[in-house]
């Protein structure tokens, strides 16, 4: 017999209200989290949502620019002197371009050393002292790099550029700012494009070398850098890096090829200025996840440099508007703070683990692919966690006030319930939750009522009723075995019978095949024997809906089953005795038995107190186990006989089976015949029947 499918507990009124509370609060707390989340205060958080990504990106190669470095100190600055020198070498070398990431403020305590450097600078540049090309040689561009500094006037905090000197501004194309906005740990994660007054020193070198870039748009929409690649480990000779960097001294040694056509860089070794954090060295969305502390600090130069290529390439990267962010939040507080207050703890964690997931891979995929970040992982390490947690603590807690406060009333329940119920279907009822209601409910159920023949008369012949009795509890807990072992219900005994029922409380797809299978087994087990006096069982077997429930006084109440198929399953047992039958079903039970019973259609009876006919089956046997007797279709062709009112060949399809039978003959057909000779009105098959 297949296993039947572990349900739910059944939830009270007040349990789902007190659900419902809960994940409203759930949802709250998951939205509020998620606005916390877009605050400062969740700041760690959020550019999680920027920093993550990175894990992702393979190396790649910047061949547009690439990075000197300066490594030589006059003192407390870098070397001037030999700025010159260098200079002529990148022109020598091809270089398109050089941007210095680097102030030249002061004016060199050696005149001359400045002016050598402002006449390399227009060399290098392809023009004369007034700016005029000169014939032949190549148009290059230099840019230097201007400071900015804030100070209190009159109680009152101003800003002022701290531009190049001079002479050597004379020299140069143009001069920009180089700034940076740094988070948390000296991060660098915004590409800066200036102030409204003044341009960045990668905005003018990028807008001169090819970017296409319009000053309206130049300081919205904010922009994120888009890092090309982590600083390069030292000794980790297989990296490639990022961007490519050499000393000037290389430079000065002759590397033409590596130069051509590229812009440079121009900076200070990483360290050379000083090694505290923030001086010159910066933190990146790389060492956030850095666990071994093993990347180098990223130099100033280098972030100018990712910054040019992000302007260059037109592929820096952009935040969601502040309207998608908040509508994020709401919707995923909506969801997950309503999500993990309706699911089992196992279920919640999966589902959880698979949202982050699922946000994780959507981040990449907008970063790579659209260079858009939005702030996801404030939706999978805020509001996830939070919900998640809400949702699990208060199902446990309701779950546990519930089933404390309930677990009386269920063993009250199930004590009751002992006499009715097998304990496999006790222990099924209990763990649905007992719906107990005082008036019932309707339901659709497969009933069984038995009754001993000849039960009255041996009573009164045997006389002694503590023998009666213990021959009866003999009888029922045989009968009862085979009821419970087909999940059936044993409503109640009256007597010498049983009133047994399926689909009810607890609904059985099955209930009116496990009927016949339990009033099949059941008839090869129901003998009572007093005395030497063998009585047998009849067994009536009908379907329909019915009230089922709690029905009585609210004094007193039994668990019991009201309505007309109830009365017609009684009267299918008791139209055995006429019959002589020992099994009869009703025509609602016959067309649900699958084929896993031979039937024979007894015939068509209008009982009374009923207006249609009812079509009466009896059951003849499991498929199985018997093979279909032969007296069954000869049986059915005298119904069919009998149905078209050709009377003559009903009758001798009637004696036909009843000599099939043998010695004891067939009650049915003997029935048929009896009313033939006694000439009893008989229309289409259907036979009036004056008694219940």
């Amino acid at each position: 017999m297949a296993r039947k499918k572990k349900s739910k507990p059944t939830k009270t009124a007040g349990e789902l209200v007190l659900r419902l509370v809960a994940s409203v609060l759930g949802i709250g707390l998951a939205i509020t989290v998620g606005h916390l989340g877009l605050g400062r205060v969740g700041d760690s958080v959020r550019y999680l949502s920027y920093d993550l990504p990175y894990v992702t990106f393979s190396d790649t190669s910047a061949d547009e620019v690439v990075i000197v470095y300066l490594d030589k100190l006059d003192g407390e600055y870098l070397d001037r002197s030999q700025q010159a020198a260098l200079l002529d070498e990148l022109g020598k070398a091809g270089a398109r371009a050089v941007v210095y990431d680097l102030i030249f403020d002061r004016p060199s305590e050696d005149p001359s050393v400045d002016e050598a450097f402002a006449a390399a600078m227009l060399r290098f540049r392809g023009v004369d002292e007034d700016w005029n090309p000169i014939e032949g040689e190549t148009r290059r561009h230099v840019f230097l790099a201007c400071g900015r500094e804030s100070y209190e006037q009159a109680g009152v905090i101003v800003e002022r550029l701290i531009p190049p000197n001079d002479q050597l501004i004379g020299a140069a194309d143009d001069f920009g700012i180089v700034t940076f906005v740094t988070g948390k740990n000296f991060t660098v994660r915004e590409l800066v494009t200036g102030t409204p007054d003044e341009p960045s020193l990668t905005w003018k070198a990028a807008e001169v070398l090819g970017g296409e870039l319009t000053e309206q748009d130049r300081l919205q929409p904010k922009r994120w850098l888009n890092y090309a690649g982590p600083p390069r480990r030292a000794g980790v000779t297989k990296q490639a890096p990022a961007i490519l960097s050499l000393g000037a001294a290389e430079v000065m040694g002759g590397v033409p090829s590596l130069l051509r056509d590229k812009i440079v860089v121009v900076g200070a070794r990483p360290g050379i200025v000083g090694e505290a954090l923030g001086l010159d060295l910066f933190s990146t969305p790389f060492h956030r996840l850095d666990v071994k502390g093993e990347l180098p600090y990223m130099s100033g130069p280098e972030v100018q440099a990712n910054g040019l290529l992000n302007l260059l390439r037109q592929n820096w990267l952009i935040r969601s508007s502040e309207r998608f962010d908040t509508l994020l939040v709401i919707f995923a507080g909506v969801l997950v703070g309503l999500l993990f207050s309706c699911v089992r703890p196992l279920y919640a964690l999966i589902l959880a683990v698979m949202c982050v997931a699922a946000l994780a891979a959507s981040g990449v995929i907008s970063m790579t692919q659209s260079n858009v970040w939005f702030p996801w992982s404030v939706v999978a390490f805020l509001q996830v966690p939070v919900s998640l947690g809400w949702g699990t603590g208060s199902r446990y807690y309701i779950e546990r006030f519930f089933r404390v406060r309930i677990s009386k009333e269920q063993e009250q329940l199930k004590e009751a319930f002992k006499k009715y119920l097998s304990p496999q279907m006790l222990d099924k009822l209990s763990e649905d939750g007992f719906k107990m209601k005082f008036g019932g409910e309707k339901v659709e159920a497969a009933m069984i009522f038995t009754d001993l023949e000849s039960f009255t008369n041996m009573c009164e012949r045997v006389g002694d009723a503590e023998r009666i009795v213990e021959a009866l509890s003999d009888y029922f807990e045989r009968t009862t075995t085979h009821i419970f072992e087909y999940d059936g219900v044993v409503i109640k005994f009256i007597g010498d019978a049983i009133f047994a029922a399926w689909g009810a409380p607890i609904v059985d797809p099955q209930s009116s095949l496990n009927a016949a299978k339990a009033a099949w087994y059941l008839s090869k087990d129901d003998t009572l024997a007093v005395e030497g006096v063998t009585l047998k069982t009849r067994i009536g077997v009908h379907f329909g809906e019915v009230v089922a429930g709690n029905i009585g006084s609210r004094q007193r109440v039994d668990y019991t089953m009201i309505g007309d198929p109830v009365n017609v399953a009684a009267r299918l047992e008791g139209l055995n005795k006429m019959f002589g039958t020992r099994i009869l079903i009703s025509e609602e039970i016959e067309s649900r038995l699958d084929s896993e019973f031979h039937t024979r259609k007894v015939g068509r009876f209008r009982v009374k107190g009923r207006r249609e006919p009812t079509a009466v089956f009896e059951l003849v046997g499991p498929v199985a186990e018997i093979e279909k007797p032969a007296w069954v279709d000869p049986y059915a062709l005298g119904i069919a006989a009998l149905e078209s009112n050709n009377f003559e060949e009903a009758r001798s399809r009637f004696e036909e089976v009843d000599r099939m039978r043998g010695e004891t003959g067939d009650g049915p057909s003997r029935f048929y015949l009896r009313l033939l000779e006694n000439g009893e009105p008989i229309s289409h098959g259907v036979y009036d029947m004056t008694k219940k």
